[in-house]
């Protein structure tokens, strides 16, 4: 396989443009870290009529598109192989492909959305007795406890000097974490990641287990889009399999755009 470089740059953001939503990783990735620096390294696989399909690496995490259906999946797979790999993510029809070679790992498929506007009419208020705000550095730690304590991200948090490395370089690359606070504690979370000019992914919405069912990730995700909106990105996505929590973010102004796996 081919290792991009910052001369490639055009190239790659121009392979992925076609399906903007389901590369917004990819396309915040590049732009604001760079081709071929930590924690973002890109690879191209050559094909007949140029690349066969892309990987992006954000520290052990991998991506995988394609505009061919039918990639090189086995290439692919023999990539990553001989990686160390947290987590490989991507099209739902691409991941398809790849998921038997890794039948070590399971594959969770979630409906990516996108929204282009806070609804008006979402009555998303803020609950009596908490404050949402933006989160800060002084609030790292209250936030990577809150993150450990949630069964759905127990593969991606596990305690490791290496998770706070990572959110503080998706805040210093232009992501934002909103927060809720109910008497002082940290009780729910959203943040955004693969921040661009145009977009962002918001990511670990995250209610305390015993503080859920009050309207607090509701009012966290839209507050968090709206902060993202008066930054003047152009669109938001997010991706989730809970049908109770996609009735929300419909509400909030969200509309499915496909499907989204990651194997762990």
């Amino acid at each position: 396989m081919q290792r991009c470089t910052e001369a490639d740059r055009q190239a790659i953001l121009a392979y992925v443009a076609g399906e903007p939503e389901i590369n917004l990783f990819i396309y915040g990735d590049v732009e604001t870290v760079g081709v071929d620096q930590p924690p973002v390294q890109v690879w191209a696989e050559p094909g007949s009529m140029g690349w066969d399909f892309l990987i992006l690496q954000y520290f052990d995490s991998y991506i995988l598109y394609s505009q061919n259906p039918g990639y090189n999946v086995a290439a692919a797979a023999a990539f990553l192989r001989e990686r160390k790999v947290q987590g490989i993510s991507g099209k739902q029809e691409l991941l398809d492909r790849l998921a038997p070679y890794f039948p070590g790992k399971s594959c969770r498929l979630t409906y990516m959305s996108r929204c282009n506007a806070v609804d008006p009419a979402f009555a998303g208020q803020v609950p009596a007795g908490v404050t949402v705000r933006k989160l800060g550095p002084e609030d790292l730690d209250q936030a990577l406890d809150l993150l450990r304590g949630i069964e759905e991200f127990a593969d991606s948090y596990h305690g490791e000097a290496r998770e706070r490395e990572e959110l503080a370089q998706c805040w210093k690359c232009g992501g934002m974490m909103v927060g809720a606070f109910k008497e002082g504690l940290l009780v729910s979370t959203a943040q955004t990641t693969a921040a661009s000019s145009r977009s962002a992914m918001v990511v670990g919405v995250a209610t305390r287990p015993d503080e859920r069912g009050h309207g607090y990730a509701s009012a966290v995700v839209a507050e968090l889009c709206r902060r993202s909106f008066a930054q003047g990105r152009e669109f938001l996505c997010l991706f989730y399999d809970n049908p109770a929590a996609g009735r929300i973010y419909h509400r909030i102004g969200f509309t499915e755009v496909g499907g989204w796996s990651m194997m762990n």
